[in-house]
Protein backbone atom coordinates (compact mmCIF):
# COMPACT_ATOMS: atom_id res chain seq x y z
CA UNK A 1 0.00 0.00 0.00
CA UNK A 2 1.34 3.41 -1.01
CA UNK A 3 0.34 6.82 0.30
CA UNK A 4 -0.45 8.10 -3.19
CA UNK A 5 -3.03 5.31 -3.57
CA UNK A 6 -4.85 6.68 -0.54
CA UNK A 7 -4.56 10.20 -1.96
CA UNK A 8 -6.11 9.05 -5.25
CA UNK A 9 -8.92 7.23 -3.45
CA UNK A 10 -9.74 10.37 -1.46
CA UNK A 11 -9.69 12.46 -4.65
CA UNK A 12 -12.22 10.14 -6.30
CA UNK A 13 -14.38 10.24 -3.18
CA UNK A 14 -14.37 14.04 -3.22
CA UNK A 15 -15.05 14.52 -6.93
CA UNK A 16 -17.24 11.41 -7.50
CA UNK A 17 -15.40 11.01 -10.80
CA UNK A 18 -12.22 9.17 -11.78
CA UNK A 19 -11.54 11.56 -14.66
CA UNK A 20 -11.99 14.68 -12.51
CA UNK A 21 -9.90 13.13 -9.72
CA UNK A 22 -7.13 12.42 -12.22
CA UNK A 23 -7.24 16.00 -13.46
CA UNK A 24 -7.05 17.38 -9.92
CA UNK A 25 -4.17 15.09 -8.88
CA UNK A 26 -2.32 15.73 -12.15
CA UNK A 27 -1.92 12.16 -13.37
CA UNK A 28 -3.54 10.31 -16.25
CA UNK A 29 -6.93 8.72 -15.77
CA UNK A 30 -5.62 5.18 -16.55
CA UNK A 31 -2.77 5.62 -14.05
CA UNK A 32 -5.14 6.70 -11.28
CA UNK A 33 -7.61 3.92 -12.03
CA UNK A 34 -4.77 1.39 -12.09
CA UNK A 35 -3.41 2.60 -8.74
CA UNK A 36 -6.77 2.17 -7.05
CA UNK A 37 -7.31 -1.23 -8.69
CA UNK A 38 -3.94 -2.38 -7.32
CA UNK A 39 -4.98 -1.17 -3.86
CA UNK A 40 -8.22 -3.15 -4.17
CA UNK A 41 -6.28 -6.24 -5.25
CA UNK A 42 -3.89 -5.86 -2.33
CA UNK A 43 -6.72 -5.50 0.18
CA UNK A 44 -8.92 -8.11 -1.51
CA UNK A 45 -11.97 -5.85 -1.50
CA UNK A 46 -13.82 -3.54 -3.89
CA UNK A 47 -13.49 0.08 -2.80
CA UNK A 48 -15.22 1.84 -5.69
CA UNK A 49 -18.41 1.32 -7.64
CA UNK A 50 -17.52 2.45 -11.16
CA UNK A 51 -20.47 3.49 -13.34
CA UNK A 52 -21.06 5.49 -16.51
CA UNK A 53 -22.15 8.46 -14.42
CA UNK A 54 -19.31 8.47 -11.88
CA UNK A 55 -17.55 6.54 -9.14
CA UNK A 56 -18.75 6.02 -5.59
CA UNK A 57 -17.35 4.30 -2.54
CA UNK A 58 -18.61 0.90 -1.53
CA UNK A 59 -19.60 0.28 2.08
CA UNK A 60 -16.10 -1.00 2.87
CA UNK A 61 -14.68 1.91 0.90
CA UNK A 62 -16.51 4.32 3.19
CA UNK A 63 -14.78 2.73 6.18
CA UNK A 64 -11.38 2.76 4.49
CA UNK A 65 -11.62 6.42 3.52
CA UNK A 66 -12.02 7.48 7.16
CA UNK A 67 -8.76 5.74 8.11
CA UNK A 68 -7.04 6.95 4.94
CA UNK A 69 -7.66 10.59 5.91
CA UNK A 70 -6.34 9.92 9.40
CA UNK A 71 -3.21 8.30 7.94
CA UNK A 72 -2.48 11.28 5.67
CA UNK A 73 -3.07 13.69 8.55
CA UNK A 74 -0.55 11.76 10.65
CA UNK A 75 1.96 11.86 7.80
CA UNK A 76 1.56 15.64 7.67
CA UNK A 77 2.12 15.80 11.43
CA UNK A 78 5.31 13.74 11.12
CA UNK A 79 6.60 16.07 8.38
CA UNK A 80 5.76 19.10 10.50
CA UNK A 81 7.61 17.69 13.52
CA UNK A 82 10.62 16.72 11.41
CA UNK A 83 10.97 19.99 9.54
CA UNK A 84 9.08 22.59 11.58
CA UNK A 85 8.75 25.93 9.81
CA UNK A 86 11.44 24.92 7.31
CA UNK A 87 9.33 22.28 5.56
CA UNK A 88 9.21 22.81 1.80
CA UNK A 89 5.68 22.28 0.53
CA UNK A 90 4.77 21.50 -3.06
CA UNK A 91 1.67 20.58 -4.99
CA UNK A 92 -1.37 22.33 -6.42
CA UNK A 93 -4.37 24.14 -4.99
CA UNK A 94 -7.48 25.04 -6.96
CA UNK A 95 -9.52 27.95 -5.69
CA UNK A 96 -12.49 29.82 -7.13
CA UNK A 97 -13.26 33.36 -5.95
CA UNK A 98 -15.94 35.99 -6.35
CA UNK A 99 -14.79 38.94 -8.52
CA UNK A 100 -14.98 41.31 -5.54
CA UNK A 101 -12.37 39.14 -3.81
CA UNK A 102 -10.28 38.73 -6.95
CA UNK A 103 -9.62 42.44 -7.42
CA UNK A 104 -9.13 43.27 -3.74
CA UNK A 105 -7.63 40.70 -1.35
CA UNK A 106 -6.63 37.90 -3.72
CA UNK A 107 -3.42 39.51 -5.05
CA UNK A 108 -2.03 39.77 -1.50
CA UNK A 109 -3.16 36.23 -0.65
CA UNK A 110 -1.47 34.73 -3.71
CA UNK A 111 1.78 36.70 -3.48
CA UNK A 112 2.13 36.09 0.28
CA UNK A 113 1.51 32.37 -0.10
CA UNK A 114 3.85 32.10 -3.10
CA UNK A 115 6.60 33.88 -1.18
CA UNK A 116 6.25 31.41 1.70
CA UNK A 117 5.80 28.33 -0.48
CA UNK A 118 7.29 28.95 -3.95
CA UNK A 119 6.86 25.34 -5.13
CA UNK A 120 3.08 25.32 -4.65
CA UNK A 121 0.95 26.26 -7.66
CA UNK A 122 -2.37 28.01 -7.01
CA UNK A 123 -4.92 27.55 -9.80
CA UNK A 124 -7.41 30.42 -9.72
CA UNK A 125 -10.87 30.76 -11.26
CA UNK A 126 -13.10 33.83 -10.97
CA UNK A 127 -16.86 33.44 -10.91
CA UNK A 128 -20.14 34.52 -9.36
CA UNK A 129 -20.70 33.19 -5.83
CA UNK A 130 -23.51 30.74 -6.61
CA UNK A 131 -21.55 29.39 -9.57
CA UNK A 132 -18.52 28.83 -7.31
CA UNK A 133 -20.70 27.05 -4.75
CA UNK A 134 -21.73 24.56 -7.44
CA UNK A 135 -18.09 24.08 -8.50
CA UNK A 136 -17.05 23.26 -4.93
CA UNK A 137 -20.01 20.92 -4.48
CA UNK A 138 -19.04 19.13 -7.71
CA UNK A 139 -15.41 18.78 -6.62
CA UNK A 140 -14.11 21.06 -9.38
CA UNK A 141 -12.43 23.42 -6.89
CA UNK A 142 -10.76 22.70 -3.54
CA UNK A 143 -11.92 25.99 -2.05
CA UNK A 144 -14.19 28.89 -2.81
CA UNK A 145 -14.23 32.42 -1.43
CA UNK A 146 -17.74 33.72 -1.95
CA UNK A 147 -20.41 36.06 -0.70
CA UNK A 148 -22.72 34.26 1.72
CA UNK A 149 -25.80 33.82 -0.46
CA UNK A 150 -29.23 32.24 0.05
CA UNK A 151 -28.07 29.32 -2.09
CA UNK A 152 -25.17 28.71 0.27
CA UNK A 153 -27.44 28.85 3.34
CA UNK A 154 -29.58 26.10 1.80
CA UNK A 155 -26.61 23.94 0.79
CA UNK A 156 -25.48 20.78 2.54
CA UNK A 157 -22.12 19.08 3.17
CA UNK A 158 -20.18 22.36 3.05
CA UNK A 159 -17.68 23.58 5.64
CA UNK A 160 -17.10 27.30 5.90
CA UNK A 161 -15.25 30.01 7.79
CA UNK A 162 -16.47 33.58 7.88
CA UNK A 163 -13.64 35.87 6.78
CA UNK A 164 -15.15 39.33 7.18
CA UNK A 165 -18.41 41.26 6.82
CA UNK A 166 -19.38 44.29 4.75
CA UNK A 167 -22.45 45.84 3.17
CA UNK A 168 -23.76 46.41 -0.34
CA UNK A 169 -23.51 49.87 -1.88
CA UNK A 170 -24.26 51.26 -5.33
CA UNK A 171 -21.76 52.17 -8.03
CA UNK A 172 -22.38 54.17 -11.19
CA UNK A 173 -20.50 56.24 -13.73
CA UNK A 174 -19.42 59.65 -12.43
CA UNK A 175 -21.48 61.32 -15.19
CA UNK A 176 -24.59 59.19 -14.66
CA UNK A 177 -27.62 61.54 -14.75
CA UNK A 178 -29.67 59.17 -12.57
CA UNK A 179 -27.21 59.55 -9.68
CA UNK A 180 -25.82 63.00 -10.43
CA UNK A 181 -25.14 64.99 -7.28
CA UNK A 182 -26.09 62.10 -5.01
CA UNK A 183 -23.87 60.41 -2.46
CA UNK A 184 -26.80 58.54 -0.88
CA UNK A 185 -30.00 56.98 -2.17
CA UNK A 186 -32.99 55.06 -0.78
CA UNK A 187 -33.22 51.38 -1.62
CA UNK A 188 -36.59 51.79 -3.35
CA UNK A 189 -35.17 54.53 -5.55
CA UNK A 190 -32.17 52.35 -6.44
CA UNK A 191 -34.36 49.36 -7.31
CA UNK A 192 -36.36 51.51 -9.73
CA UNK A 193 -33.23 52.23 -11.80
CA UNK A 194 -31.72 49.98 -14.50
CA UNK A 195 -29.42 47.48 -12.77
CA UNK A 196 -26.34 45.65 -14.04
CA UNK A 197 -25.65 42.21 -12.53
CA UNK A 198 -22.42 40.22 -12.59
CA UNK A 199 -23.25 36.65 -13.58
CA UNK A 200 -20.99 33.89 -14.92
CA UNK A 201 -23.67 31.49 -16.10
CA UNK A 202 -26.86 31.58 -18.14
CA UNK A 203 -28.73 30.87 -14.89
CA UNK A 204 -30.20 34.27 -14.02
CA UNK A 205 -30.41 33.95 -10.24
CA UNK A 206 -27.13 35.17 -8.76
CA UNK A 207 -26.17 36.02 -5.19
CA UNK A 208 -26.76 39.77 -5.48
CA UNK A 209 -30.15 39.38 -7.16
CA UNK A 210 -31.30 36.91 -4.47
CA UNK A 211 -30.61 39.59 -1.85
CA UNK A 212 -32.27 42.42 -3.76
CA UNK A 213 -35.38 40.43 -4.75
CA UNK A 214 -36.43 40.36 -1.11
CA UNK A 215 -37.14 44.08 -1.39
CA UNK A 216 -38.99 44.20 -4.71
CA UNK A 217 -38.78 43.50 -8.42
CA UNK A 218 -35.52 44.23 -10.20
CA UNK A 219 -35.12 46.29 -13.35
CA UNK A 220 -32.20 44.30 -14.77
CA UNK A 221 -30.72 45.94 -17.84
CA UNK A 222 -27.46 43.96 -18.23
CA UNK A 223 -25.90 40.69 -17.10
CA UNK A 224 -22.16 40.44 -17.74
CA UNK A 225 -19.36 38.09 -16.70
CA UNK A 226 -16.42 40.44 -17.17
CA UNK A 227 -15.33 43.17 -14.76
CA UNK A 228 -13.78 45.33 -17.47
CA UNK A 229 -17.04 45.22 -19.43
CA UNK A 230 -18.93 46.00 -16.21
CA UNK A 231 -16.83 49.12 -15.66
CA UNK A 232 -17.20 50.29 -19.27
CA UNK A 233 -20.99 49.88 -19.23
CA UNK A 234 -21.32 51.68 -15.91
CA UNK A 235 -19.15 54.54 -17.20
CA UNK A 236 -21.72 55.17 -19.94
CA UNK A 237 -24.13 56.39 -17.26
CA UNK A 238 -27.17 54.28 -18.19
CA UNK A 239 -27.20 51.78 -15.33
CA UNK A 240 -26.11 51.14 -11.73
CA UNK A 241 -24.77 48.09 -9.90
CA UNK A 242 -24.90 46.77 -6.34
CA UNK A 243 -21.54 45.56 -5.04
CA UNK A 244 -19.87 45.09 -1.64
CA UNK A 245 -18.38 48.32 -0.32
CA UNK A 246 -14.80 47.00 -0.41
CA UNK A 247 -15.22 46.28 -4.13
CA UNK A 248 -16.74 49.73 -4.73
CA UNK A 249 -13.73 51.35 -3.06
CA UNK A 250 -11.51 49.57 -5.59
CA UNK A 251 -13.65 50.70 -8.55
CA UNK A 252 -13.62 54.33 -7.38
CA UNK A 253 -9.84 54.42 -7.84
CA UNK A 254 -10.37 54.41 -11.62
CA UNK A 255 -11.76 57.95 -11.48
CA UNK A 256 -14.72 57.08 -13.72
CA UNK A 257 -16.86 55.26 -11.14
CA UNK A 258 -18.46 56.68 -8.00
CA UNK A 259 -19.93 55.10 -4.88
CA UNK A 260 -23.40 55.79 -3.49
CA UNK A 261 -24.49 54.49 -0.08
CA UNK A 262 -28.00 53.43 0.86
CA UNK A 263 -29.60 55.99 3.17
CA UNK A 264 -32.43 53.92 4.64
CA UNK A 265 -31.11 50.37 5.06
CA UNK A 266 -28.02 48.24 5.49
CA UNK A 267 -27.72 45.26 3.15
CA UNK A 268 -25.14 43.24 5.07
CA UNK A 269 -22.97 40.70 3.29
CA UNK A 270 -20.49 38.16 4.63
CA UNK A 271 -17.42 36.90 2.79
CA UNK A 272 -16.79 33.22 3.51
CA UNK A 273 -14.31 30.48 2.68
CA UNK A 274 -15.98 27.20 1.70
CA UNK A 275 -14.92 23.59 1.05
CA UNK A 276 -16.62 20.20 0.98
CA UNK A 277 -17.11 18.28 4.20
CA UNK A 278 -15.65 15.22 2.51
CA UNK A 279 -12.61 17.12 1.26
CA UNK A 280 -9.40 16.12 3.06
CA UNK A 281 -7.35 19.18 3.94
CA UNK A 282 -3.70 18.59 3.09
CA UNK A 283 -0.84 20.39 4.81
CA UNK A 284 -0.55 22.68 1.77
CA UNK A 285 -4.22 23.60 2.00
CA UNK A 286 -4.06 24.20 5.75
CA UNK A 287 -1.18 26.64 5.16
CA UNK A 288 -3.18 28.33 2.41
CA UNK A 289 -6.14 28.79 4.77
CA UNK A 290 -3.82 30.43 7.32
CA UNK A 291 -2.73 33.00 4.72
CA UNK A 292 -6.32 33.65 3.61
CA UNK A 293 -7.45 34.26 7.19
CA UNK A 294 -4.44 36.48 7.96
CA UNK A 295 -4.98 38.72 4.92
CA UNK A 296 -8.76 38.93 5.36
CA UNK A 297 -8.46 39.69 9.08
CA UNK A 298 -7.14 43.13 8.09
CA UNK A 299 -10.65 43.97 6.82
CA UNK A 300 -12.51 42.93 9.97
Amino acid sequence: MRLEQLTYLIAVHESKSISLAAERTHISQPALSSAISKLEDELGVVLLKRTNVGAHLTEIGEQVIIIAKEVLNKVDEIKSIAHGDSIELNGNISIAVDPSINITVMPEILTTFKYNHPKVNALLKVGESNNILRDVQAGKADFGIILKTDAFCKSKDINYKELFSDEFVIISGIHCEMTMGSSTMTLNMALSLPILLYNTEYITNCGVSSVLQKYGDLNVSYRVDNLEMMEKILSQGKTIAFVPQFMADEYVKSGIIKKITLSDTHLEVSVILIWLNRHHLSMVEKEFIKVIKAVCSKRM
